[in-house]
Order: structure tokens, then C-alpha cells, then sequence
């Protein structure tokens, strides 16, 4: 029946993937590029943002911010400093570096601009290996220790102390219990105990304190107590119990741990109503099983959509299959937030509170031993905001800081999860298709708490992943957000600097502009938007959300309450106020704002004629630009251009003079990312040696050809939009398998892109020197190649005449350093 109103956008998206075919077919121009992390000088190397870590930057929460305790070392003082973390994870054995190896990744993320490191992923492996640990604990009951690891880590602390970066202390990651070596309760028969024991350590009582034992030895192992090294501790990644049961994983609890669980839900009834008969009344479920007291199946929060049978789920499915296809749903497919007081809605509304608290409990729990031993300064938070929803507020109410994560174009594997051979990708841009939910990470944030991403990228090989990391850090610095952490570094298996998944050494498309974001955000280059909005949430509507299960949920209801849509978060600051139950405002009060209110903000309307006009982002010195998607940020010691480009002309035109102007050459790919910063403490228009970065893509080689070539990214077969890497030669497992791995092949392949940059200058006697994978300067650029206008100069880079003139082989580079006078 659906046949004829698809029929359309099949042919679209046939042609859509077609097209996309072509252009694959027609790959830019690529180079060999390596960086040498240990031998990096000059302009690339940040080190000079930092300073050893001493007692008078130990950290602690000030209102929404984090701080550093001051000279005095003590909190809330006149000498308190405001710090923002621009960090990076490490992942299971690149925790344990041996004592050669600490000191030298340490100075290696230091000239990277990082002064955090979130240590993650420390109880995901089991690890006997005195020699070459691959995680904090052994095949003993839990937590039993592996004492080298336990070392190498606390000497890597040390290192990175030296260095001047903290470390966010991960506690429950990936860690599974095992029944009949924890003596936790006993698996139903022919059932598995699921990754991280998720959903069971938030309720299990023996698992719960299993893991305060852990929380309190690790810190003690470490000697964490009185570090200032020590600046933030998660307690569970990406886990809550609310959140299992919105994706369906509650559903599938059984034996002993259904009959925990439900026994807890029961006497949550009894405590809130009295007695069960009492509970039932009120949900209209005296005639089910238990008068309604067994666990609450996901399906069933279909009742809270406001209508039920066919037209509610009809009204789901049509918002599922527009937002697959990247449309917005109209009016009348959309979400219902009635209230309900009685019968089976207030049931599941109930039951989302019940699991709340059950969060809750679990997160304070464990934040009471954290205290025991590391007192009361450090900032602790629970999970991520998104495993959970905005609920997740309630369960961490107190908690010190909020965290959140982010991926643009997440792997995607259709078959087996983390399958080497068979995975794919849209290959999307977080300046298109994830910009509006990049912008909606900002309704996580709590007004009165300090804010972190403390995982965000877009990894390899998508074409656009240099773009993640300055756009991240303009959104993040724009909206006044407190750390942000890069996920992540490398692979401590091997420490091969190669493309890889999500790693940052070896993605030389990704590494150049790391320096200079880091000075952007650390250093508060770009300004904060002028305005603030304060959203009121009441706990009806948190609950009402939470019930929905369904992600669109929460935007649909701040934009039908408050017309707040993802463009105001590039418009004005965004702060979410938690109201309780007894402080629910009648009506909605009036949004706070800055008194120069834009068109476009909360609760003035948008029309439809300036939907391609640029946002500007007030006070920030940043501007979007929808069509061809654009983001340009102008500070006075740093800049960043980075989009597409369907015109020859300069964007924005160079008689402006306001910031970087880029053209790209129409042989290429149309996509870069431009950044400059200063490096001698002057503004840009007055400095005398700006680092330049010039990036698209990376990609690894693919084997055993000769000559060596990049390899190329192909059509996921049998699948449109989707593009996975060309396979390597198979054997084994592998063979017929559609995708080549995702962990590259040296040499490194850097696109050539092909532009002429205008940077704002009055530098004198310039000169452009592209600099070699150490940072060093080769042969500068010939005068030709260099126009000097009233304002600024205009540099081609990557042309061939580079070559020819200087009579060089190659002369291509992602970096560059201007030097005059």
C-alpha cells in the first residue's frame, strides 16, 4: 500500500547513488605525508599552552564551570582561575605505557595543544601479561589487579603531571561480571552475561558493591588522593538503567535478575502508594498479573503517544521512515505530550521514575566512596546525558558536571558487529547532515553545571573528518562549554601511526589543526554568544520524554513548547533550568535572553525566505552558511574556514578583510578545512609568524600494489548512500567479505587541496614555507605564488608550480608557516 508514494524517492536515492558513484570514480589528487610526533617543532607545536601540574591546579566546580584552586589552594577564593579541558582518551593498553614510552606520549599530546587525557577503557580486558598489560585487572574474582598495569599507569599519571595534562578517570566501562567467579547472582540457564553486564551493575546489589571495592582500591592503587593531576571521574560510560529499558533491554532481563528488579519495582509501589491495590487503582491494572507490578515491557509505552492502536503506531512508523530519510515529520505525525494522572499511562510515567531512581541510587552509591577517598573537590558525573535522555538529569541531580557524547557518521555493520571485513559508512558532514544534531547537543546542557563532550568524532575514512575538530571546538566555545575530549589517540597495541578507525595519530587530515582549536578553546579566542536562553523543564515533561522512547522526542517538544529549533543554539547560549516537582511553573515563564534578540531565536518565528541566508552568531565572530554549507570563524589570534564550495570566488570576498578567504580550484573536491592561529602572542593582523593549515581527507594505501596508491573508498554493495574501503586481497574469514579494514596501510595519503587562501595581514617581506612532517621549514613558496593586497595576502597552495620552480618532487604540505616583518 506504501508502494506508489515511495516510488519517487526510490528513483532519487538511485540517482543520488549513481551520482555519488561518479564522483568516487573521480578522486582527487593525494601525496604521502607522515608526521614525526616526537621530532615535532616550531609552528605545529603547542607545548607553551602548558605548565606542570602543581597544588595550585587542583580542580573543582564554580557554578557552571570548572576552576583551578589558585595559589592559595584552596576553592571559592579571589585567586580562582577558570580552566577548560581540550582533551583526549586513551583506550585499553595505550593506558599502560612502559616507562620509555609514558614520557614520550606525554610530550607528544603536549605539543598537540591537549591538557587532559580521559583514561578509558581500563577494565574492558583481562589481563595476566606482566610483560605488555592490556588492562587494569586479572582473570581473578573481581577487582583483582594486574600490578604492572597498576605501575605503568601510575607512572603515566606522572608523566602527563609533568607535562601539564589531568586525567578523567573512567571507572565501570566494559568490565562483565562472571557469576561463578564474582559470585554475583547466577545467569537464567543458556543466557550470556551481556557487555559491561549492561543493564545488570546498575541494580544487582552484590555487583554494585563489587564495584564501589573497585572504585575505592583503583584510586588508592594510584594514589590519586591528593593529586592534582586528578581532574574528573565518570563512573559508568554510556549506561543507565531508564536508558536499557527505552532501547528494549529490560525486556529481555530474566531469572533471578527479572525477579531483583521486579521485587524493587513492587516496593517502589508500595513506598509511593501505600499498597499495591492502591498502585493498581490509580493505573487501572488490578486485573493484571501482580495488579500490574511486573516489569513495564517497552512496547507498552505506546499508551503515553495519547493514541492508541493503529493511529499511534502509524504515527511512530511515518516518523521513523521521514527521519531515515533525513526529512522532518509534519504536524500530524507528530509526538503527543498529554498528561496523564490515571490508568496505564501513568503506569509506564511511574515506571520511568521508578528507573530513575534506581539510576540514582546506583551513581550515589559510588560517588559516597569516591568522596571516602578522594574528598569532596573533585567533580564527579554518572553517564552521558544521551543513555537515558533528559531523566538522566534527575538521576544525576547530584552530580557535579554534565557529559555528553557525539559521533558524525558513526560505523554502521550489517551483519556482525565490529566486523573487520563488512562495515560501512555514509561518509556525511557535520556541517550538513549532523549539523542539527550537532547543535541539539546543547540541550544536555544544565544551566547551573559545568559541561564536557567527552567523546566526539568522525572517523576515518570519512572524507570530511578534518572538519570535526574545529567545528566542535567553535560550537563548544560559542556555547561557553567546559571540556571536550577527542576520542581518541591511538592504539596501545601497537602505536602504529596509521590511519585508523577513531584514531588521531595517523590521521594526518585530522592532526594539523589540533594545535590551533586547542589555543581557540583553552585560550577563550572566540567569544561566548551574547545571549542565553534558560529553558524551564518540569518533571512532568521530563517524565512525558522519557516515557516516549523515541530520540526525536525531546527536540520536538522544545520546539513545540518554546519554538527552540537547532538553529538557536548557533544563535545563543542554550541552558536547561531542572524544575522538581513542587517548583513547576503554571504557565511557561518567559525565556531569559539578551535583549538584541535575532530573527530566528526562541519563540520568533523563521521564514521560509532566509532559510539559505548565513547565521551569524551574535558576539561570537562566527558565521554559517547553509548552502553550500560553510562555517567561518573569525577571532583576532585565530581563524577557521571549513565547508564546500560551488563558486570560483572568494567566500566571504576578500575586500572584506573580516577573515580567511578560500577558493578552491574546481578540479578538486570542493571540501577543505582552513585554519591560522598566531604564534607570537600577536593578533593576526599584527603577528609576524601565523601557522596556516590547508586539509580534506586521508587515506591508507592499499597492499601489495605497485606502484603503492591510496586506496579508495567504494559503494557498499547492494546498498544506496552507503560506501565502505575496497577490500584487500582476502584469505581466510575475510574472503568475499565486502570492506577492506578499517586500520590503514602506510604510506599515508594526504588529499592535494588545491586553493588560494587570503589571510588578513600586515606582514611585510613575506614568506610561506611549507613545513615538512616535523614541523620544519622546507624551501619557501615562489613569489608568484604569493599576491599582496591593501589588507591581507592571497597564497596559492598545492599548485604544481610549487614543484616546477623549486624543482622538488613534492612540495605539497597540510601546513604552513608565514614569517615577515
Amino acid at each position: 500500500m506504501f508502494s506508489l508514494p515511495n516510488f519517487p524517492l526510490m528513483i532519487l536515492l538511485t540517482g543520488l547513488c549513481l551520482l555519488n558513484a561518479g564522483l568516487a570514480q573521480a578522486e582527487p589528487g593525494f601525496y604521502p605525508f607522515a608526521v614525526n610526533e616526537d621530532a615535532l617543532t616550531g609552528a605545529p607545536d603547542f607545548s607553551g599552552l602548558n605548565h606542570s601540574l602543581t597544588e595550585a591546579d587542583k580542580i573543582f566546580t564554580k557554578g557552571a564551570h570548572f576552576y583551578r584552586v589558585g595559589a592559595d589552594g584552596r576553592p571559592n577564593t579571589t585567586d580562582d582561575i577558570r580552566i577548560r579541558f581540550f582533551g583526549i582518551s586513551i583506550s585499553s593498553a595505550a593506558n599502560f605505557p612502559n616507562e620509555t614510552d609514558a614520557p614520550r606520549i606525554a610530550r607528544r599530546l603536549r605539543k598537540l595543544g591537549f591538557n587532559a587525557v580521559r583514561l578509558h577503557h581500563l577494565d574492558s580486558i583481562l589481563s595476566d601479561s606482566e610483560e605488555k598489560p592490556r588492562g587494569i585487572l586479572t582473570t581473578g574474582a573481581f577487582p583483582t589487579f594486574n600490578a604492572t598495569a597498576i605501575s605503568r599507569l601510575r607512572n603515566f599519571i606522572e608523566a602527563l603531571r609533568a607535562e601539564g595534562i589531568y586525567v578523567n578517570l573512567n571507572l565501570h566501562v566494559g568490565y562483565s561480571f562472571r557469576p561463578a567467579v564474582d559470585g554475583v547472582t547466577p545467569l537464567a540457564p543458556g543466557e550470556r552475561m551481556p557487555y559491561a553486564s549492561h543493564p545488570y551493575h546498575l541494580f544487582e546489589p552484590r555487583m554494585i558493591a563489587l564495584q564501589n571495592e573497585y572504585a575505592r582500591e583503583l584510586l588508592r592503587r594510584l594514589g590519586l588522593s591528593n593529586d592534582p593531576a586528578l581532574a574528573m571521574i565518570e563512573i559508568s560510560n554510556e549506561s543507565s538503567l531508564l536508558g536499557a529499558w527505552q532501547r528494549g533491554d529490560v525486556d529481555s532481563i530474566k531469572g533471578e535478575y527479572e525477579r531483583t528488579l521486579q521485587l524493587q519495582w513492587q516496593r517502589w509501589a508500595l513506598k509511593r502508594y501505600g499498597s499495591m491495590n492502591a498502585a493498581c487503582q490509580r493505573w487501572d491494572a488490578c486485573d493484571l498479573p501482580k495488579q500490574g507490578g511486573l516489569l513495564l515491557k517497552s512496547t507498552e509505552s505506546h499508551v503515553v503517544e495519547g493514541a492508541y492502536g493503529w493511529s499511534g503506531k502509524l504515527r511512530k512508523l511515518a516518523r521513523k521512515g521521514m527521519a531515515k530519510v533525513g526529512l522532518s515529520s509534519p504536524e500530524i505525525f507528530g509526538h503527543s505530550f498529554e498528561s496523564h494522572t490515571q490508568g496505564a499511562g501513568l503506569r509506564v510515567l511511574d515506571f520511568t521514575l521508578f528507573l530513575t531512581e534506581m539510576d540514582k541510587q546506583y551513581l550515589e552509591s559510588v560517588r559516597r566512596t569516591i568522596r571516602a577517598e578522594v574528598g569532596n573537590l573533585i567533580p564527579v558525573t554518572g553517564t552521558q546525558m544521551y543513555y537515558g535522555g533528559v531523566m538522566n538529569a534527575d538521576a544525576q541531580e547530584d552530580m557535579d558536571y554534565v557529559d555528553e557524547h557525539f559521533y558524525v557518521d558513526h560505523y554502521d555493520f550489517p551483519h556482525q558487529a565490529w566486523d573487520r571485513n563488512d562495515w560501512r559508512i555514509r561518509d556525511s558532514s557535520a556541517l550538513k547532515e549532523a549539523w542539527p544534531q550537532l547543535l541539539q547537543r546543547a540541550y544536555f546542557r544544565d544551566v547551573n553545571k559545568p559541561f564536557v563532550l567527552s567523546e566526539f568524532n568522525q572517523a576515518y575514512p570519512n572524507r570530511q573528518g578534518a572538519e570535526i575538530v574545529p567545528v566542535v571546538t567553535a560550537l563548544a566555545s560559542a556555547q561557553d562549554w567546559d571540556g571536550l575530549f577527542l576520542f581518541q589517540y591511538i592504539d596501545g597495541d601497537t602505536w602504529n601511526s596509521v590511519p585508523d578507525s577513531f584514531n588521531l595519530s595517523g590521521n594526518w587530515a585530522q592532526y594539523p589543526n589540533t594545535g590551533t582549536s586547542a589555543a581557540m578553546f583553552r585560550l577563550f579566542q572566540i567569544r561566548p554568544l551574547s545571549g542565553q536562553k534558560t529553558i524551564p523543564m518540569s518533571l512532568d515533561a521530563r517524565q512525558m520524554i522519557a516515557a516516549l522512547r523515541d530520540e526525536s522526542a525531546y527536540p520536538a517538544y522544545l520546539l513545540s513548547r518554546y519554538g527552540l529549533s537547532p538553529r538557536d543554539a548557533f544563535l545563543t547560549r542554550i541552558g536547561m533550568q531542572y524544575l522538581g516537582q513542587n517548583k513547576q511553573p503554571a504557565q511557561a515563564p518567559p525565556i531569559s535572553s539578551d535583549p538584541r534578540r535575532t530573527k530566528g531565536s526562541v519563540n520568533e518565528p523563521q521564514t521560509s525566505n532566509d532559510s539559505m541566508a548565513p547565521w551569524q552568531g551574535q558576539g561570537s565572530g562566527m558565521q554559517y552558511m547553509p548552502d553550500p554549507a560553510q562555517l567561518h570563524v573569525t577571532t583576532p589570534y585565530s581563524m577557521i574556514w571549513t565547508g564546500f564550495s560551488d563558486t570560483d570566488a572568494f567566500s566571504p570576498a576578500v575586500s572584506d578583510a573580516q577573515g580567511i578567504a578560500v577558493k578552491l580550484n574546481q578540479s578538486g573536491r570542493r571540501f577543505a578545512v582552513v585554519t591560522a592561529t598566531s604564534r607570537d602572542g600577536l593578533s593576526l593582523v599584527k603577528s609576524k609568524r601565523i601557522l596556516l593549515t590547508v586539509v580534506a581527507s586521508v587515506v591508507g594505501s592499499q597492499p601489495n600494489t605497485m606502484p603503492e596508491r591510496p586506496k579508495q573508498l567504494i559503494p557498499y554493495p547492494g546498498s544506496s548512500g552507503w560506501w565502505t574501503l575496497e577490500p584487500d586481497a582476502q584469505s581466510g574469514s575475510a574472503v568475499d567479505k565486502p570492506s577492506g579494514p578499517r586500520d590503514g596501510q602506510a604510506p599515508v595519503w594526504l588529499e592535494r587541496v588545491q586553493a588560494t587562501v587570503f589571510v588578513p595581514t600586515r606582514m611585510r617581506n613575506l614568506k610561506v614555507f611549507p613545513l615538512d612532517g616535523s614541523g620544519r621549514r622546507e624551501a619557501a613558496l615562489p613569489a608568484s605564488l604569493i599576491n599582496r593586497h591593501k589588507n591581507g595576502v592571497e597564497i596559492r597552495l598545492n599548485t604544481t608550480e610549487a614543484v616546477t620552480d623549486v624543482g622538488q618532487s613534492n612540495r605539497f604540505s597540510p601546513w604552513y608557516e608565514l614569517v615577515g616583518d
